[in-house]
């Protein structure tokens, strides 16, 4: 099958490195490059196509400039960047895939090869809107929702709303206020980078839990936790002394 490419990026040699790049994979083709968010906005729009390659930073504006003006977002895409952290986790949070600059050849074959896999299942307007939303707000904000992968698409949920998340193997059971039970196909470890920076703490090996939806420590070896919904979980012993330094601090 083939994908039609578009390529939005204001330095000429990453426009150079990455049409190279994009050369080894012949079932891509890139029918265009654009240069600022104005040529960006006209390429996309005339282009239509199948993926978008952004440079989040093009001079003194960003894309999230240009997709905040479009009424619909009918391609997929993955962001280039240098942005700082709080960007980053905004990406992981909202399901969208990026591209650490420089970019690395075996990084850049990683997202296209994902792109084949997930493109019919994502809902690109909504996780775009997402990102969008989460960019605006400061880090560690209430309103700020993660996007949790379904079968049907993404299910948008409130970071404020999680009380824990449980794992088995490679899969995660997020427990919600509304004590619904949402299981996806990451790993925790995969949670936890997602969540880091939002007052959760991997307590056990198989729990990450909300710091702010504690309801009582239990002393004891490593001592447990009773949570908002009523749940009560381990403490492991060996994270015992850095799970109460982190309590001390709420």
């Amino acid at each position: 099958m083939k994908y039609t490419v578009a390529l939005v990026e204001d330095e000429f040699h990453q426009q150079q490195t990455i049409k190279e790049m994009l050369s080894s994979f012949p079932e891509f083709q890139l029918v265009g490059i654009a240069s600022s968010v104005e040529e960006g906005e006209a390429l996309l729009q005339s282009a239509k196509p199948d993926l978008a390659l952004l440079d989040v930073m093009l001079s003194s504006r960003t894309s999230f400039d240009m997709l905040g003006k479009m009424k619909q977002i009918p391609f997929d895409i993955i962001f280039t960047t240098s942005y700082d952290h709080f960007a980053v986790q905004a990406f992981r949070l909202s399901a969208i895939d990026y591209l650490m600059k420089p970019v690395a050849r075996d990084d850049f074959a990683q997202a296209l090869e994902k792109f084949k896999q997930q493109r019919v299942h994502q809902d690109k307007g909504a996780n775009i809107q997402n990102l969008l939303s989460n960019l605006q707000l400061p880090e560690a904000d209430a309103k700020t929702k993660i996007a949790l992968p379904t079968a049907n698409g993404f299910l948008f949920v409130s970071i404020k709303d999680v009380i824990r998340c449980e794992s088995d193997n490679n899969y995660t059971t997020f427990h919600t206020n509304d004590k619904n039970k949402i299981i996806i196909s990451k790993t925790m470890k995969d949670i936890e980078l997602m969540l880091m920076g939002y007052h959760f703490f991997r307590v056990h090996n198989s729990h990450l839990i909300n710091m702010e939806c504690i309801k009582e420590y239990i002393k004891g070896e490593g001592g447990y936790v009773r949570m908002t919904d009523g749940s009560v979980i381990e403490v492991s012993r060996r994270r015992k002394d850095e799970f109460l330094q982190q309590l001390h601090k709420l």
